[in-house]
């Protein structure tokens, strides 16, 4: 970094003193120094302004600060909204709720994200099914914070989660399950990036449901595949939604130990093996969806014209059902015309510029219908040429910022506070020529003027402010004087920030829900999470520094290893990059492979060997495929363990007894493989295991005086036993605790 100068390098009396010193040689005949010289007046003046000067010199404002943040591509960060899953609950029959329906937490809005099929099925039975014994998990599911594995502790092939219903699911409807897992394990999973393609599960499962099959009548119920038509979990492997379908009718049955009564079942069968951690579920919620911290005020629906006669175009969503709804057309110029809302399309002429518009309450869709040429205008073809423009019946006098007077630099103010900028959309209309009616431009929204030509219709815009800024011809056109308020708003959603971050079950309320969700509740089982407040210049800054120091290019064996621990969607224990190997390599580090670099990975587990299966391995691979240089060739192995056996005889103080066990014990933790959570180191990779680390262990244990006797065995691929009975193990290679043998001998004894 460019050292910064100190430009404020003088003070006020140094200059004034520098100064008078200059004036013997300057001008001599000047003799009087005093404070009522005129003189010495002008120098103190003169070194005030410099002083001055000096100051503001010597200071960066926030506004060169931001430009300064541009020219690194970089910007701050708007305020983000919290996210959290809702469940509902007291659903007596089907009800389609509609996506941004709006819900309350302590004065917080949040909205759904998507629609969702709310069925009156609850999730009476939860068995989980292995090898050795089945159990009834109901209630752990049911108390937040006590999880259970989803197939036992080892998830072996043809282990089942078997879910029971009290009653039949919808056929052929989309139906979702939320499955979310224990997450308080000490290595946290990879954060998650945009692009999911490189992610490869560990295992294979599948989902099946006890119905009947349609195609043969005559065969006896059994288990069927669902149609899943989405998996957010990864094979069970992560938190998210099953999205399926039942293509059948299902039957009832009874399954151990849920004896009781017949229920009607889905089951997840363990298909494929492979998990690093057996998943361990802490929750199953039916009739949940994704919440999120903010109000829609209006929101812009987008359609495609044909050009046919008696077009038909179809949308859902809460605003569009129980809003005020309007309708653009975009002509041929790029502006947009409102069109009139008729009740009746047969009543209209062949120019007539009308819809109409209806609303199925039950159905939960808004259904627009154009005219055909001969009753009522078809609109022309185009791409995304029409709009349904909808918003709360409060926003309407809101809808309208003001009109321009036609003078540079105008701002307006919205009165609108903590508006999310990004789907922000505004529209300034212009007089249509002969006509009084108004024809809307939409405007871009931009960061500021430095790169607007006289021609763009640009506007900049503070959502913490709610003010808007045109330009003045130079920068940015002036909107058109039109004696009428021609700034209109047609998309706006608030929210975002830390207090939208509400903790569990406090989203408990429905905002004036329709009649058929009077008796529904909600709640968050879980705290809402994400919400961050507008970002600081001081913490962008800091963001900017963390991001100038990652990774962005795998070089060295250090940034190799900083790159795989940071896989996205895996918990990665321990990585070691081995540069110029490749496996089979003899007699390395004196032999090399040119070009090749070999990663050695080991996941997070709960076994005493932590193996990575080739989905785990697959995935770092795919990760560290896109930072490699493109001359090097990466290699992605599991570790070789190697098990060691020691044999010992330890001599004790005379009247002191020692348990064995204490010694094993040791060992062990000389032997752990991988770094534990209490802050104990694993072995290194391919570090040779000598005797004096063992006599070392041993020693430390209390009571121990000396080792009269020690044998070392070891097991495993590549290893090498050295003269002095050290054990050589491969570069990849770590060791674990085989069993061993120690007797205690007291010195009287010996």
């Amino acid at each position: 970094m460019l050292p910064l100068p100190e430009l404020d390098d003088r003070s006020f009396k140094e200059i004034v003193d520098e100064s008078k010193n200059a004036i013997p040689k300057l001008s001599p005949q000047w003799t009087d120094e005093n404070y009522h010289d005129p003189g010495v007046t002008f120098i103190e003046l003169f070194a005030w302004l410099a002083e001055m000067q000096q100051y503001y010199l010597n200071r960066i404002p926030v506004r060169n600060e931001l430009k300064f943040l541009k020219l690194v591509g970089s910007r701050l960060y708007d305020a983000a909204p919290a996210k959290a899953d809702v469940s509902f609950a007291g659903v007596t029959e089907e009800f389609y709720l509609p996506a941004g329906a709006r819900l309350s937490a302590s004065g917080q809005p949040f909205e759904t994200v998507e629609s969702l099929l709310l069925i009156a099925a609850r999730i009476e039975k939860i068995i989980v099914f292995s090898e050795s014994d089945s159990i009834d998990c109901t209630s752990s599911d049911s108390y937040q914070g006590v999880s259970y594995y989803a197939f036992g502790r080892e998830a072996k092939k043809g282990n089942r989660l078997y879910i029971g219903f009290d009653r039949e699911l919808p056929l052929g409807q989309n139906l979702s399950l939320t499955i979310k897992l224990y997450e308080g394990y000490p290595i946290p999973i990879g954060a998650a990036e945009s692009d999911d393609a490189e992610f490869v599960p560990p295992a294979k499962v599948s989902w099946k449901y006890y119905g009947s099959d349609l195609a043969d009548t005559d065969a006896a119920p059994g288990w069927l595949p669902l149609q899943v038509l989405r998996d957010e979990t990864a094979q069970l492997s992560r938190d998210g939604r099953i999205v399926f379908q039942v293509p059948t009718p299902m039957k009832p049955v009874k399954i151990h130990p849920a004896n009781d009564k017949s229920r009607f079942w889905v089951c997840c069968v363990v298909e494929e093996e492979g998990y690093e951690l057996p998943p361990r579920l802490d929750r199953i919620l039916l009739n949940t969806v994704a919440a999120v911290q903010r109000e829609t005020l209006s929101e812009v629906v987008s359609f495609s014209s044909g050009g046919q006669p008696g077009m038909i175009f179809a949308a859902d969503g809460y605003l569009p059902l129980y809003g005020v709804c309007e309708i653009q057309v975009r002509n041929e110029e790029g502006g947009w015309r409102y069109w009139k809302a008729a009740g009746d399309l047969s009543i209209l002429d062949r120019n007539d510029l009308c819809y109409s518009l209806e609303r199925n309450i039950t159905e939960k869709k808004v259904t627009i219908r154009f005219g055909n040429g001969v009753n009522g205008a078809i609109p022309p073809e185009g791409r995304d040429n029409i709009r349904l423009i909808a918003y709360l019946p409060s926003f309407a006098s809101k809808r309208f910022v003001g009109g321009s007077n036609g003078l540079p630099k105008q701002t307006f103010n919205t009165f609108i506070p903590a508006v999310i900028s990004s789907g922000f959309m505004l529209q300034v209309g212009e007089k249509m020529a002969g006509s009084n009616e108004l024809i809307w431009r939409e405007w871009e929204m931009v960061d500021d003027f430095d790169a607007s030509m006289p021609g763009d219709y640009h506007y900049t815009f503070n959502g913490e402010t709610g003010e808007l800024t045109f330009g003045d011809n130079e920068k940015g056109i002036i909107p058109q004087n039109t004696n009428q308020s021609n700034i209109c708003i047609i998309s706006c959603r608030t929210g975002g920030g830390k207090r939208g971050n509400v903790k569990e079950n406090e989203i408990n309320v429905l905002v004036e829900p329709p009649d058929e969700l009077q008796k529904i509740t909600v709640t968050n089982y879980y705290r809402a999470a994400g919400g961050t407040g507008k970002e600081s210049l001081e913490d962008a800054k800091r963001r900017l520094r963390r991001e100038l120091k990652r990774q962005y290019r795998a070089v060295t064996s250090r940034d190799f290893e900083e790159i795989a621990k940071a896989t996205p969607g895996l918990r990665v224990a321990q990585v070691k990059a081995i540069p110029l190997f490749e496996v089979g390599l003899k007699d390395y580090p004196q032999n090399k492979a040119p070009a090749q670099v070999t990663v050695v990975v080991v996941p997070y587990s709960e076994s005493k060997k932590p193996v990575p299966g080739k989905g785990f391995l697959e995935t770092v691979r795919r990760h560290l495929d896109k930072y490699r240089l493109i001359t090097t060739e990466v290699h992605v192995i599991p570790p070789q363990y190697i098990e060691l056996m020691v044999h010992a005889v330890v001599v004790t103080a005379p009247n002191t007894k020692i348990d064995s066990r204490k010694i094993v014990e040791a060992l062990d933790r000389l032997f752990q493989p991988v770094d534990q959570p209490n802050g104990s180191k694993g072995w290194q990779f391919g570090r040779a295991v000598s005797k004096g680390d063992i006599y070392g262990a041993i020693n430390r244990v209390n009571g121990v005086e000396y080792i009269k006797d020690l044998w070392l065995d070891a097991q495993g691929a590549g290893i090498h036993k050295n003269q002095s009975g050290d054990i050589q193990i491969p570069p990849y290679g770590l060791v674990y605790s085989g069993e061993h043998k120690i007797e205690i001998v007291s010195r009287t004894d010996v």
